[in-house]
């Protein structure tokens, strides 16, 4: 049963005709005759009586008839209400962004949150992930992205997406770089991040199961400079594989093995009801589940 067609129901009953409801419902007769027929054949009985001066409610269809409108009232107070949440949203919203605002979706996030909630402003802020979560807890943040997995229950988060990633090298080690094997890898000199990152998890963890010992010549908590690091010759790091594809002229790719992390959004337990919260979660969910289709 579609509300479309408890919409046509409750319009040719008040009409009494299947003409004037349909001019009322800016439809075609035929495509209200075969609202009403579909409803008739769904619920298994008849609603109306068809005369030659039009359509009558049957003793059932009456009885149907208050259960319509109560259920299109329903639907209508939720729009109401929806409406007077949109309109109350206002103020200014904390975001942590541990990754470059392209590879986290914001200008799209930006362009649905000025269109909905004008009044509701968006103010980000470069934090890696150990600093959002300790953001969070302090008050300085309303919200932020983090990489890897929540051990906090204090923090809560919802996954946007399972992001792969890559041992990007400078362009001029391509020959060495693709194709080697994960034990060569430990030859090449690495940018490492700080150990509260999930991305030095990650290059920890791929050291030890191929027992690789490199040097590690730099230690940087910014994305835009490891990358720029690594374009100068510095050594190979781990990249997000979206941002390393986009820079394919000036870095060489490694993906002979699956690497990845976890994106989530994240706020405290005890914010997550709050309407600014639940709203920019909605958005975003929205948004990466648009991405991923």
């Amino acid at each position: 049963m579609e509300l479309y067609q408890l919409r046509t129901f409750k319009m040719v009953a008040e009409e009494g005709h299947l003409t004037r409801a349909a001019k009322r419902l800016h439809a075609s007769q035929p495509a209200v005759s075969a609202h009403i027929k579909n409803l008739e054949e769904e619920l298994g009985i008849s609603l109306f009586l068809r005369t030659p001066k039009g359509m009558i409610l049957t003793a059932d269809g009456r009885k149907l008839k208050a259960h319509a409108d109560r259920a299109l009232a329903v639907v209508s107070d939720m729009a109401n209400e929806a409406k007077n949440l949109r309109n109350t949203l206002n103020g200014e919203l904390r975001i942590g962004i541990n990754a470059e605002p392209g590879s986290l979706r914001i200008p799209a996030l930006f362009s649905i949150m000025k269109h909905q909630y004008p009044d509701l402003h968006l103010h980000l802020l470069q934090s890696m992930t150990g600093e959002v979560l300790n953001k969070l807890e302090e008050g300085l943040l309303d919200a932020g992205f983090m990489y890897g997995e929540n051990s906090s229950a204090r923090i809560f988060t919802i996954q946007l997406q399972q992001q792969p990633l890559v041992v990007a090298g400078p362009i001029a080690w391509k020959d060495r770089l693709i194709g080697a094997r994960a034990v060569e890898l430990g030859q090449f000199p690495w940018i490492m991040t700080p150990a509260d990152c999930p991305f030095h998890t990650i290059a920890t963890y791929f050291f030890a199961k191929h027992q690789l010992h490199p040097a590690q010549v730099a230690v940087i908590d910014q994305e835009t400079i490891i990358h720029t690091m690594i374009k100068a010759g510095a050594g190979l790091a781990l990249l997000l594989e979206e941002d390393a594809l986009k820079d394919r002229k000036n870095l060489a790719v490694w993906k002979e093995e699956d690497l990845s992390l976890q994106l989530s959004i994240a706020c405290l337990e005890s914010r997550r009801e709050e309407p600014m919260l639940q709203t920019l979660i909605a958005v975003l969910t929205g948004i990466w589940e648009e991405a991923g289709n």
